[in-house]
């Protein structure tokens, strides 16, 4: 092995860890402190509210069911959830909801999702109270109603789940703040303690010669005379 040759075991990365413990616990904990707060008391929270829609490709509702009439209406969930996201069905619910968001703003706040492609159509509004999420979604259920009659004539829609809110925020998980925390803390720490002790070249103990130099020790004085951090140093 020449000079410029490093090769790592897990014999150094524990040894490394365990010199630097109390500096990687100390910094990763506080890290992780700064990501509960940041969490909970920084950034705005988010709150969601939730309703289902329930759509039929047909206005005459039908004891017989055909696999075509299904397939029809999943493909119409698809169409309802371009509709229903529109620029002007977002300006309708601005100026009914009188609310103080711009038209991008609401688009953004609006999602569609389907239920594993059945003819269930999930419609969620994320605002910043759970209060102003359901007034904003009930809203909007209205005009989707509307806009739907109005466009599609051949289908029929029916709200199966008013809107509602669990009242918990979406946004920021706190959960999830303090896992990222903990380990960009970790991490971090380790990454730079790690490149701090590779980077040391000095020989501290019989052993560096070898990891280091290639050298091989067949035997150590002791030096009394000398002392290195406490510690007495070898020739």
């Amino acid at each position: 092995m020449s000079n410029t040759d490093f090769t790592v075991d897990i014999k150094t990365l524990l040894r490394i860890l365990h010199k630097y413990a109390a500096i990687i616990t100390a910094v990763t904990v506080a890290i992780t402190f700064a990501a509960f707060v940041l969490s909970e008391f920084v950034l705005p929270k988010r709150y969601s509210a939730v309703a289902k829609f329930y759509i039929e490709n047909s206005r005459v509702q039908s004891e017989i069911v055909n696999v075509q009439d299904i397939t029809a209406a999943r493909n119409m969930v698809n169409t309802c959830a371009e509709l229903f996201t529109t620029r002007d069905i977002a300006e309708r619910l601005k100026a009914e909801a009188g609310v103080p968001y711009t038209i991008d703003e609401i688009m953004n706040m609006v999602s569609m999702g389907t239920s594993s492609n059945t003819e269930f159509l999930r419609v969620t509004i994320t605002a910043g109270s759970p209060e102003m999420a359901v007034y904003m979604l009930d809203i909007f259920v209205q005009i989707c109603v509307e806009e739907f009659d109005r466009i599609i004539e051949s289908g029929r829609i029916s709200l199966v789940d008013s809107p509602y809110s669990t009242g918990q925020p979406v946004f920021p998980n706190t959960a999830l703040f303090l896992v990222i925390g903990f380990l960009a803390g970790f991490a971090l720490t380790y990454l730079i303690v790690f490149i701090k002790e590779i980077l040391d070249t000095k020989v501290k103990a019989e052993d560096d010669l070898f990891t280091i130099y290639d050298i091989p020790v067949f035997a150590e004085v002791m030096c009394f005379d000398i002392k290195v951090k406490g510690d007495y140093s070898y020739e």
